[in-house]
């Protein structure tokens, strides 16, 4: 039964490994702000590692070679907040002129 225990356990302990090693790639996609299409061949060139293990290095490359191109939609999500803002009366025309000349010169 001790023997079960312990193979189950290091059978957990590789698999534990295993998961770590994969998802490499992904967090460092993840933290350079690579995103769309790119990301989604990262994910799957790393999980394909699993069976084919130069997919793996390919993935890591491609992660830490490929450039974010994320399109900026946090500044339109701003500007739509504001409008909102304005247009529920709780800020005033010169304030909502003045945060957006700032939000569009960022």
């Amino acid at each position: 039964m001790l023997e079960v225990i312990v193979a189950f356990f290091i059978m957990f302990l590789i698999a534990a490994v295993a998961v770590a090693i994969i998802s490499i790639p992904i967090l460092i996609a993840n933290a350079r702000g690579i995103c769309g299409g790119e990301k989604t061949a990262i994910v799957l060139l790393s999980i394909l590692g699993v069976f084919f293990g130069i997919t793996w290095f390919v993935a890591l490359i491609l992660s830490l070679v490929w450039h974010a191109q994320c399109p900026a939609g946090d500044d339109l999500d701003k500007l739509e907040k504001l409008s909102k803002l304005y247009k529920d009366k709780v800020i005033t025309k010169s304030e909502y002129e003045r945060m957006k000349s700032k939000l569009l010169r960022e």
